[in-house]
């Protein structure tokens, strides 16, 4: 994990000396770097959150700008409150407004609206209503609502209006059971649905803002004078439309700070197009480019094997990892899916064994569905696994806040909840009753009712869950990380999809890997089955230079033997470090090099070292802790002269 964590000031310097205290030269670059458009290539684990909230504290600090016009736009709630969490415990002054595309998207709309004496749009809360209202009599097929509901947001999320919408589903492949024409007529008239009801879709808030931005030059002008320093996280996610949002609000001589990375671009199924960090369309004059390649979260082993996933679609990576050598990522081979559900209990007892909290822990897998074995799994097993906000028991609790007609029966209704001591805070009553509260802190001032709340939930509300053992799909474990991390499901099949179709398809595949992977901090266990449902599967092809069997190697030829010494000299220190290295790689079946690298190979047989001490140092404590008790014998014999 990362070792950089904000600092408020003190009296050993500056404000802005303890801004950039314990940065690297590379994030100290990206952090003072002069106002204009810059974009900053983060890797994974390269302190990219830091790197932002210094910047903002930066620039205030520096008299570069002021904190009430600074805009950040981040892609999850979770990413907004740490990054307002980190910027409170700077003094600057007053509050950047931190939030994601869509939270920013409905504040600027509920303000034209207020000052245009309009009534603000709210959120859509039965969008499967309203859509099969639009199908009639075809809502009766079952799955076409959801299906619909999809391609209305990929299509919204590049621009598209219903016609095109149907075009590009056609030339993209997706698969809808309905005629072009007929799937042209449904999306109009869901789209005149939402009007007439006065509700809109979170991609609304945008494409709204957007028009209204188009059709007044002064309101446009008000929004940029607003926000005049704008900063993006996981810019790579951009889809077209959140881009031209985004250039709304950025102006033709932009304060801009972009810091995303290309390698870890997964959301193209959702309209989502790193092109467009790549080339800034639209926006004039160069950009400054600060790369950020060290990765200060995951072990070297760790690492070096995602950089391997993404090599095995031929994709590469600009990473380093300035932690300790760590233990060897596992490769674990399960018969089937009774042996898998085995190896996942253990993993967990292993890692609680060894004093990690159950929220140290997380299982990350391809797709939502596998995820559902997997916590049936670790329920059976009485593992306690981390709340899932959703279901009946949410919808209900949420239904039963958006009928709340005002202020009062709100805030008597969370408070029946919250302070009878009653309701346990992991039933979905108290989960609600608690965001509730927070809305009504939020909006201490002019009207507020339920369905207003739902729209707040949507966009701003940040839901807490109770702690236990994560499960989560590649996809929903973006932006997060864990001391330890158990991919499961690596297997053909499943890695890549099965559905991707293509080499854009799968190059995304092979970066979801390399974001699974680079989510272990300290342990990366990866699991595959060799039959699955009585389905042969095998490991991933992704999974890079594995094999599961012993190398076979033919004997050198008679020419290169007559090329070798036959008296050249044998280290049998060196030949029992590299026997170790080789047994040790073969049982955790990985690389040799992953075990010990070449460089440490070399500095052990330098050095000697004949305590843990030495040893620790040369390989860090964990290895050093690890392996001391079988390499410190090897390196206690005498070397050859």
């Amino acid at each position: 994990m990362s070792s950089l964590r904000e600092t408020s000031t003190d009296d050993s310097g500056s404000p802005l000396d303890a801004v950039v205290r314990g940065l690297d030269p590379d994030q100290r670059e990206a952090v003072t770097a002069p106002a204009g458009l810059i974009v900053v290539r983060a890797g994974a684990g390269s302190g990219k959150t830091t790197v932002l909230t210094r910047r903002i504290a930066w620039r205030v600090l520096a008299d570069e700008a002021d904190p009430v016009r600074m805009l950040a736009i981040t892609f999850t709630r979770q990413a907004a409150t740490e990054m307002r969490t980190r910027l409170h415990r700077f003094d600057l002054g007053g509050s950047p407004v931190v939030g994601t595309f869509h939270a920013v998207g409905r504040r600027i709309l509920h303000e034209r609206c207020e000052d245009q004496g309009r009534r603000p749009p709210l959120i859509a809360t039965n969008r499967s209503s309203i859509m099969s209202a639009a199908l009639g009599d075809d809502a009766r097929r079952g799955g076409l609502v959801p299906d619909l509901l999809s391609l209305h947001d990929w299509g919204s999320s590049m621009f598209l209006d219903a016609r095109a919408t149907a075009a590009a589903a056609r030339d993209a492949g997706r698969s809808v059971t309905l005629p072009e024409k007929r799937l042209t007529e449904v999306l109009d008239a869901y789209t005149t649905l939402k009007r007439r009801r006065g509700v809109v879709d979170l991609n609304d808030y945008l494409s709204l803002v957007v028009d209204e931005a188009r059709r007044d030059a002064r309101f446009v002008e008000s929004v940029r004078f607003r926000f005049r320093h704008l900063s993006v996280d996981e810019a790579q996610d951009m889809n077209p439309l959140q881009w031209e949002f985004l250039r709304t609000l950025a102006g033709d001589n932009p304060d801009l700070f972009l810091v995303g990375d290309p390698n870890q671009a997964i959301y193209g199924f959702n309209g989502s197009d790193s092109g467009l960090l790549a080339d800034l369309p639209g926006l004039d004059g160069g950009a400054r480019i600060i790369a950020l390649p060290s990765n200060y979260r995951c072990t070297p082993e760790i690492v070096g094997f995602a950089v391997g996933a993404l090599s095995r679609d031929g994709q590469t990576a600009e990473a380093a990892s300035r932690r300790a050598p760590g233990d060897p990522v596992r490769l674990e081979r399960c018969a089937d899916g009774a042996a898998e559900a085995a190896r996942i209990v253990a993993a967990v007892n292993e890692a609680v064994a060894e004093g990690r909290r159950w929220e140290e822990i997380a299982f990350l897998v391809r797709v939502n569905a596998f995820a559902d074995v997997v916590r049936s799994v670790l329920e059976r097993a009485g593992i306690p696994v981390r709340t899932r906000i959703g279901g009946a028991d949410w919808s209900r609790a949420v239904s039963v806040a958006v009928a709340l007609t005002g202020r009062d029966e709100l805030t008597t209704w969370s408070c029946d909840i919250l302070d009878s001591g009653e309701y346990d805070p992991r039933e979905m009553d108290h989960v609600v009753a608690s965001q509730v509260r927070a809305y009504l802190d939020a909006h201490r001032s002019g009207s507020v009712d339920g369905r207003g709340f739902s729209t707040w939930l949507a966009t701003s509300g940040d839901v807490r869950e109770a702690e236990g053992v994560d499960v989560l799909t590649f996809h929903a474990a973006k932006g997060r990380e864990w001391p330890v991390v158990v991919v499961v499901g690596a297997e053909k099949g499943m890695l890549p999809h099965r559905s991707a179709r293509g080499p854009v398809a799968r190059a995304e595949e092979a970066r979801l890997a390399y974001v699974a992977f680079t989510r272990a901090a300290d342990r990366l266990v990866v699991c595959w089955t060799d039959s699955r449902d009585g389905r042969r599967t095998g490991p991933s092809p992704l999974l890079p230079a594995l094999s599961t069997a012993d190398p076979v190697r033919d004997a050198p030829g008679e020419d290169f033997r007559r090329l070798v010494p036959r008296t050249a000299p044998v280290d049998p220190v060196a030949g029992a470090l590299n026997e170790w290295r080789e047994n040790r790689a073969r049982s955790s079946r990985t690389l040799p090099d992953a075990v010990l690298t070449d460089r440490q190979m070399a500095s052990l047989l330098a050095a000697h070292p004949l305590d843990a001490d030495v040893l620790e140092r040369i390989l860090g404590p964990v290895f050093a802790r690890r392996f001391g008790g079988e390499l410190l014998p090897i390196l206690a014999r005498p070397a050859s002269r």
